[in-house]
């Protein structure tokens, strides 16, 4: 083997006088010891190069440990900034050491479970929030029921009395008897109204109706008011309105009649235009503009977002001056958000406002709109019908509106009565109110229908819910009439249903 060049120096100059390279055993000797020589050298460049390798690598977690413990203090920074906000009241806050995460952590499990108590609070009073709202809509139904079935009363007299015989003088008695019942009237859905917007309960319909004839009687309901302020209503409706669509006429005549009311009430010797145009139109559907133009009093730029606030006008002198409640506005703005629309107004203080929204309605046909004018000549065929109510000038409010239409009347003054008479004869429709003693409407519908399922029932109801109609459908009845009742919808309801019935039967 051959010797390293650092251990045949070493031996070169210590082993003079020796003769060292020509000794077996001493070169057997320096070969060993330079075995053993290389073997250290290794070691130890071994041993640099795993320091160097380590030293690397510590410096590179040493670098990642100090990022994140940076990290990791910023964090709990955020978190104790976050968690002093807890507390409403800053004396109460605590001071967080931030390297005493156990204090942290309990005082973070404190905001927890208070957290959770004020949810608990807030749950308990979201449920008495609505049992009262329960409570209110129950004590509406009730004022409803009550308010309407007097009221269905006046208005039936006010047809009765313009139908029948009476002296040439007591024609406008009985024209401002019309006006101020039909008023009350809309006062009355106003009120109703807003209370379902709020709640959430307000559903529309959606049925075909006769666009023109609602633009129009709209006009013609209007006409004789505007005049009593020397007003003059002036329609202009584009050529391109189809005849029928698809929606909810009632509030879309809801609307235009709030509206309508507001020009006409707030302008004097002067001009209201109601203006109905095609903006987009397509087979299926238009999108039609509405507006009401006047030359009232006007509405200053700070007073024109206030007039849309519940129970609010624009001043208060204009309460005093002009009257209302200042809901109209309101309820036609909600009614039209409901819609997917937007009233919206362009008004100059002392020279007149303009109100006008979009509304897209899908199109229909004329075959479908259920005919509502009614020929003078009625008649029903000599049908035998019981009418069932617990208010005695109920009944005889529909007696007098019926009495020409060819028909037989019975009369029943509860539930529990009108099912014994039913049981006992053969009736070909009962008009049926909902809200009586012994036995309402609803239970006495259930019975009948357990030993009759045939006879027709329509329901007298003070309700407006259209969900009603549902219910009343599930128990039994075939429709349904609100107080109060126009004459000629009546006699619709009356020949429609009974004509199904002899169809079915």
């Amino acid at each position: 083997m051959k010797l390293s060049k650092k251990i045949t120096a070493i031996a070169e100059k210590h082993l003079v006088k020796t003769d060292w390279k020509n000794n077996p055993e001493m070169l057997k000797f320096m070969e060993g010891v330079s075995v053993h020589s290389l073997q250290l050298e290794l070691e130890r460049m071994s041993i640099e190069t795993d320091f160097s390798l380590a030293k690397k690598e510590y410096h590179a977690v040493t670098t990642k440990l100090t990022a994140e413990k940076k990290l990791r203090e910023q964090s709990i920074e955020k978190m104790l900034s976050a968690i002093s906000t807890l507390d409403d009241d800053p004396e109460h806050r605590l001071n967080l050491n931030k390297n005493n995460l156990l204090m942290v952590a309990e005082y973070l499990d404190f905001q927890v479970q208070r957290r959770k108590e004020i949810e608990n609070q807030l749950l308990l009073s979201i449920d008495e929030t609505r049992r009262a709202s329960d409570a209110k809509s129950q004590f509406l139904s009730i004022m409803s029921h009550e308010i309407r079935s007097p009221l269905n009363v006046i208005i039936g007299m006010a047809h009765i009395l313009q139908k029948e015989h009476h002296l040439k003088d007591q024609e406008e008695n009985i024209d401002v008897l019309n006006i101020a019942s039909n008023n009350l009237m809309l006062l009355i859905n106003d009120i109703l109204d807003y209370s379902k917007i709020e709640s959430g309960k307000l559903e529309l319909d959606n049925s075909p109706f006769d666009f023109h004839k609602l633009i129009n009687n709209l006009k013609k309901a209007h006409t004789s008011s505007a005049a009593e302020k020397r007003n003059c209503l002036n329609l202009e409706m584009d050529k391109e309105i189809a005849s029928c669509y698809h929606g909810d006429s009632v509030r879309i005549g809801q609307v235009l009649t709030n509206v309508l009311s507001n020009a006409i009430k707030f302008t004097k010797n002067g001009e209201i235009n109601l203006s109905v145009s095609e903006i987009v139109g397509n087979h299926k559907e238009s999108t039609i503009r509405i507006s009401v133009q006047d030359t009232g009093i006007g509405i200053s730029k700070d007073n024109q977002k206030k007039i849309f606030e519940k129970f609010t006008q624009a001043e208060s002198h204009i309460t005093r001056e002009f009257g209302g409640t200042g809901l109209g506005l309101t309820i036609s703005r909600d009614l039209l958000g409901i819609m997917d629309s937007k009233l919206q107004i362009e008004s100059t203080e002392g020279v007149g406002s303009t109100f006008y929204f979009d509304i897209t309605l899908q199109k229909g046909n004329v075959q479908e709109v259920i005919p509502t004018q009614i020929h003078d000549s009625r008649d029903l065929s000599n049908a035998s019908i019981l009418i069932v109510d617990d208010l005695e000038y109920n009944l005889m409010i529909l007696q007098k509106i019926v009495k020409d239409w060819n028909v037989q009347l019975d009369f029943a003054s509860n539930g529990e009565e009108a099912v014994a008479m039913i049981e006992a004869n053969n009736y070909d429709l009962v008009l049926m109110d909902l809200q009586m003693p012994v036995m309402d409407g609803r239970k006495a519908t259930i019975e009948v229908r357990k030993f009759n399922q045939h006879v027709p029932i329509i329901a007298l109801t003070a309700s407006t819910d259209i969900s009603l109609k549902i219910e009343l459908m599930a128990i039994g009845m075939n429709d349904y009439l609100t107080k109060p009742f126009n004459p000629n919808e009546l006699y619709h309801k009356l020949e429609s249903t009974i004509n199904q019935s002899l169809i079915v039967a």
